[in-house]
């Protein structure tokens, strides 16, 4: 055999060799028992939560029992339970605990919508409140796409996610990067559900406790330039099929994803196959797949009838004077979405507990008021007046809409949809 001081014959140890062997062992055995002593020099690990609200009672199906702890043998160097890398997070008790841990932790990773006012503003209202700094990586859909090579690689750089239902319901959550965080929704104004619409934090997930939905705001389904067109001239969807809008309409490409394939998806629905084929096709729409080029075709006038123009793209339009009308189809009713609106915790977060102080601050009317400001949307709790918002793109209560982010819609029905525009429109 071969022993520490080198390979033996099988005979006997000489007697020096045998009292160094015995002295290493005394030694190591006493140093074992000073760091059993000293608790190994670790930090105690989070007791799994137990107090939260009612709305958010639902326990994590990630959530390690609270005696996964005491794994660790004495005097590891391993982190604490609390790490998401090293194994199974247990999320601390209460608010405050977890808002400790969030500030130990020092910063927390995040992905969310690519422009400047949210990169500015977001974050620094975050740190402002919490003293937590905040790497922001833009574009949270390019993140998303990258997410697969880095993890097949062993690497977990993102602790939160804000974005739309492509990347979370067609990525994230099919494959199993997400951690459930309904239960450690702490922050009282986060949870509390007498201030949400839905009457309690809206999750969008099959489980209900993964995909928070932060944002609802109507999309309308045709717009156009009030200096060339008037809307007494579309009393309904059928209006928009009058030869002589033909070569007079643009929109955004409905067979990609985005607000073009939600309109194109709620014409669809209530008007059928054989009329948006007359419409897309019969009239001769323009499509791109650029926003900022769709604006700036309606605002000049080139097309003075636009299908799924983002109103956030028309701000310095409006504020130079030009007109635009929202129309009113009664038999085309317009559909909501949410923008980079659903919040999600990554699983083996590098940061999960201030992971979850930042996706309980997304749920609180401070949050949503300061993003829905960069992104144009409606917030979808009571005690936020969305004062920034055209009123035709706050949906009405009692109103019935397509709902572009539900689950159901997202993974099945609209892709469907999305075929059919694709082989439509070769």
């Amino acid at each position: 055999m071969t022993g520490p001081s080198g390979p033996h014959n099988g005979m006997e140890l000489g007697r020096r060799h045998m009292l160094r062997l015995f002295g290493a062992a005394g030694a190591l055995l006493a140093a074992g028992g000073v760091l059993a002593a000293c608790g190994g020099g670790g930090q105690p690990s989070a007791a799994p939560s137990s107090g939260a609200p009612a709305s958010s009672a639902a326990a994590s199906p990630s959530r390690a029992p609270a005696s996964s702890a005491a794994a660790s043998p004495a005097g590891s160097a391993a982190k604490p339970a609390s790490s998401g890398v090293a194994g199974q997070y247990v999320p601390p008790a209460t608010w405050d605990q977890l808002l400790a841990a969030g500030k130990a932790e020092g910063k927390v990773v995040v992905a969310a919508a690519p422009d400047t006012a949210t990169r500015q503003k977001l974050p620094a209202a975050f740190t402002k409140r919490f003293g937590i700094s905040v790497d922001y990586l833009p574009n949270a859909t390019d993140v998303t796409a990258r997410l697969q090579a880095e993890r097949g690689a062993g690497q977990f750089t993102l602790d939160v996610e804000v974005n739309g239902p492509d990347s979370v319901y067609g990525t994230l959550y099919p494959n199993k990067w997400l951690d459930p965080f309904k239960s450690s929704l702490l922050l009282p104004e986060a949870a509390d559900p007498s201030k949400w619409k839905a009457g309690a934090p809206w999750f969008r997930d099959p489980g209900g406790d993964t995909a928070l939905q932060i944002f609802s705001t109507v999309s309308n389904n045709a717009m156009i330039n009030a200096a060339q067109l008037s809307a007494s001239d579309f009393p309904n969807a059928d209006a928009l099929l009058d030869p002589k809008w033909k070569g007079k309409i643009a929109a955004f490409d409905p067979s990609a994803n985005g607000a073009g394939l939600a309109v194109g998806s709620a014409l669809y629905l209530a008007k059928g196959a054989d009329y948006v084929t007359k419409l897309y096709k019969g009239q001769q729409v323009v499509l791109t797949r650029d926003y900022k080029q769709l604006a700036d075709w309606l605002a000049h006038g080139s097309y003075p009838l636009g299908l799924a123009v983002p109103s956030s793209y028309l701000g310095p339009y409006i504020k130079s004077g030009l007109k635009f009308v929202y129309l009113d189809l009664p038999d085309a009713p317009n559909s909501v979405g949410g923008g980079f609106g659903i919040v999600v915790v990554l699983n083996k977060a590098p940061h999960p507990n201030a992971a979850r102080v930042f996706a309980n601050w997304m749920a609180t009317s401070e949050a949503m008021t300061v993003y829905g400001q960069t992104q144009d949307q409606v917030p979808v709790r009571n005690d936020v007046n969305p004062t920034w918002m055209p009123p035709q793109l706050i949906p009405k209560p009692g109103v019935k809409y397509l709902n572009t982010y539900d689950y159901k819609f997202v993974t099945q029905q609209r892709l469907q949809i999305r075929d059919f525009y694709q082989k439509m429109l070769k």
